[in-house]
């Protein structure tokens, strides 16, 4: 199953669902998680603008005015949802692959700009893994950096970075190494990048898709860039981190 991940910054473009449309065409994915749709209500969003004419299902999180809202979109016919767990920052789509792929649990993320309000996210989240089994993949806008390297042209926070680094490191998750770009955000003027855009995954995802391919796509009517997760046997070139 192949995985993008994007931040919109607002669904009410129709530009915005094109590209995405287009982006699910030409890169065969199956689960599509969408950050800031910027819809107090979703139940107006044209879900299908996004997808297209073929069966999809979806799950939805209200924004809270102008801020967050989240869209998880997938092919039934090889994501099914058994359980469907919202907050305002992640939207849990708990579930199995078609034809004994196991269990696995995508979570879309937006997290909160307040260090405080992340660190309940983070205790948040481990809770949830630690309630289902099957393999995780968390993906989304965690608005949070590693280390200094992910910034350029702006502040370090380094007691958020740890805070966001025990999160990481208490269940063992893991990143694959991303090809394409070094940030994955940039500030309306253009001086300031970091990469608060991000894919986690637990380590059985990470043995049973070893070779799958992170990459940064090009920003188109946002300030931050998809990224696409490309799970196959074939191999792709740098091993994960």
């Amino acid at each position: 199953m192949n995985y993008l991940s994007a931040n919109i910054r607002g669904a009410g473009n129709p530009l915005k669902a094109v590209h995405i449309k287009e982006l699910i065409k030409n890169n065969n994915i199956s689960f599509v998680a969408i950050q800031e749709t910027q819809f107090t209500d979703s139940a107006k969003l044209q879900v299908s603008s996004f997808w297209g004419n073929s069966v999809f299902e979806s799950d939805m999180v209200d924004a809270s005015g102008r801020s967050g809202g989240l869209l998880n979109i997938w092919d039934p016919s090889i994501f099914v949802r058994k359980v469907t767990i919202t907050n305002i920052f992640y939207l849990a789509s708990i579930g199995e692959l078609k034809n004994g792929g196991g269990e696995i649990n995508v979570v879309n993320i937006y997290a909160p700009h307040d260090n405080n309000l992340k660190k309940d996210l983070w205790l948040d989240l481990s809770n949830l893994m630690n309630s289902y089994n099957g393999s995780w993949i968390l993906l989304g806008d965690f608005n949070c950096v590693r280390e200094p390297i992910e910034r350029k042209n702006s502040k370090f926070n380094s007691l958020a970075a740890e805070s966001f680094n025990q999160f990481i490191r208490t269940p063992a998750l893991s990143e694959y190494a991303m090809l394409g770009c070094l940030y994955t955000h940039r500030s309306d003027d253009g001086k300031r990048l970091s990469k608060i855009d991000r894919i986690l995954v637990c380590q059985s995802f990470l043995s049973n898709w070893s070779s799958a391919k992170l990459t940064g796509l090009p920003r188109y009517m946002s300030d931050h860039r998809p990224l696409l997760l490309k799970c196959s046997d074939e191999h792709f070139g740098p091993p994960p981190f």
